[in-house]
Formats: structure tokens, sequence, C-alpha cells
């Protein structure tokens, strides 16, 4: 099992000297990898909010070991063309440390306020394929064309290529049917945001079922949990329900509905137990009590250290 951090462009904390704190603490903790959201702002609609590209890529400055992740880019917001160049450029910079997670996008909102139109889901689906097959064939090929029904390339060759051969993962982010089709045709890991165990091992069988159909290995599925930014870590079951209350308030579910990682290190490590039988590999979430790194410390010292012996 390995254990990554998500950082949220649009949080309350999101600035850069937070990150780059977080970042550091994260590589020296023994985290594998920090992930990056990708919004102009935030689902409850404030405008504040740093550019997920330019913080993974200064992230990767001062970086060595930890990899970096896109949780999860709006396919909407960038060219597929571009979208590949900055992704080889950065796996180049890092040393090949990129993890590639993308989306078909779902916060209309900030598609209607910047000007980057906004289709029905169907299309965005669609897109999302069309972008992630380009991406995929100017990171490996030279003189690609391609004619899509959304995009259009001719005779186009990128270097330099990424790093990490064949190229580096690419994550489709989701939950949905539609999304899972997606991963199975063309992603090389699933990555859904906050889901039950039920839906993890059912969607590994869906996705698996699939990828038999399209002439694929199965096997090669790589599958994380996405926690978002609701982890709450505490060291007795008082102190996790303090921390926890506003989370649990602003959900509006009971805590023992919410599939968000919140509980001792003992409970944590039962939890994270059940994603791993249901055949998560990777766990992916950002700590609700950052700016602190209290959260993240105590999870690094008491929860990883059980997966990384057993």
């Amino acid at each position: 099992m390995q254990f990554g951090v998500v950082l949220h462009v649009t949080a309350t904390y999101a600035n850069w000297d937070t990150f780059s704190t977080i970042a550091k603490e994260a590589e020296n903790l023994g985290y594998d990898s920090i992930w990056v959201s990708d919004h102009f702002i935030s689902p409850r609609g404030s405008p504040y909010g740093l550019e997920a590209w330019t913080v993974l890529s200064a992230l990767a400055s001062f970086t060595r070991k930890i990899r970096l992740g896109t949780y999860v880019l709006c396919n909407q917001f960038r060219h597929p063309s571009l979208l590949a160049k900055m992704a080889s450029t950065l796996d180049n910079i890092s040393k090949g440390r990129l993890e590639l997670g993308i989306g078909a996008g779902w916060l209309k909102d900030e598609h209607v306020a910047f000007g980057f139109g906004w289709n029905k889901r169907s299309v965005r689906i669609e897109r999302l394929k069309e972008a992630v097959r380009i991406v995929r064939r100017l990171w490996t090929e030279n003189n690609v064309s391609y004619n899509g029904k959304y995009f259009r390339l001719e005779d186009a060759t990128l270097e330099p290529k990424p790093l990490q051969k064949p190229h580096p993962p690419i994550w489709i982010g989701g939950n949905s049917t539609a999304i899972k089709s997606v991963v199975a045709e063309v992603g090389d890991g699933w990555i859904p945001v906050l889901p039950t165990t039920e839906q993890i091992a059912n969607g590994i069988i869906e996705i698996k079922a699939e990828m038999n159909r399209f002439g694929r290995e199965p096997e090669s599925l790589q599958v994380a949990y996405g926690g978002s930014g609701c982890a709450v870590v505490a060291e007795n079951e008082e102190l996790v329900k303090k921390l926890a209350d506003p989370l649990i308030s602003s959900m509006g579910k009971p805590l023992e509905e919410l599939t968000c990682l919140i509980g001792t290190p003992k409970q944590c490590i039962q939890k994270i137990e059940q994603y791993q039988k249901a055949g998560t590999q990777k766990m992916v979430a950002g700590f609700y009590d950052f700016p602190s790194l209290h959260g993240m410390r105590l999870f690094a010292k008491k929860v990883i250290p059980h997966f990384s012996t057993a």
C-alpha cells in the first residue's frame, strides 16, 4: 500500500509557503506522492485558487523522491497537445516522478465564469477519451496525426518525450459508469472520489471486464482511493470527534455513512485494510487539519509503518 497527500489549490490554507512546507514534510515523513487539485474557483464558489501545474512544477524544484500527481486535472482547461508538452516537461524536470490524473470536469460554474464552455456530460466524456489518446500518442510516437470529433493533429512530434517509459501513469478520476469505461479503454489507473469499499471492489470487476473486451491487460490496472481533503486522525476518539465535528456537519451525513478517512490510528488502519482487501493499492488524501502538520505526522508515525511491514 502506498500513501499520497492531496493539496487543494482552493482551500483556505492554499498559499505557496504552506504548500511548500507540507510538501517538504511529506517527503521527509516517507509519503510516496503529493497531489495537487485543479480548479479556478472552489466548489463553494470562492474565487481564490492557485494554478495546479505551476504549483506542481515549483514543487518539483526542491523535492527529490516524492512522486508528483494531479488530483485531478480538468480536461476542459487545456488542449491535449499543450497538456502532453507540459507533462513531458515536468516529467523530465522531476527526473521521472509525474503521475497524471485527469477527469472530464464537473464544476459548471468555473467553466462558465472563465469562458471554457460547458458541454453535456456525454460530450465531456468523449473529449476526455480523445485527449488521453492524444497525450499517450504524443508521448510515445513521432509524426502523430489525429482526426477526432473534437481534436485534430497533423504530423506532430513532441520532444522531449517523458523520462518514464513507456510513459507516466495516466489516472482517470471519477466514480461514474462512464468514467469507469474511460479507465478501461484508455487509462492506466482509476482514482474514484471518496468511494466505499464495495464501490472499489465492484468497480474493479467492471473495469477489468471491459479491459478484456478492449484487448487490454486487466492485471495492469492501478487503483487508488481518492480521499479529497477530509482525512482526520488523532490520538484518541474524543479528540477525533472534536476535530471531525465541523467536517461531519459540512458533509451533512453521520460519521458512520462517511467514506472519509476519520479515526484514531488503529481505526484508520482497520479502514485502510478494508480498502486494501477490496483492491486498492494507493491511498491519496488531504488532511482536514492543514495547515497544521500534526495529522500528517501522526499518520506517518502510527499508520504507514503498519503497511510497510505487513
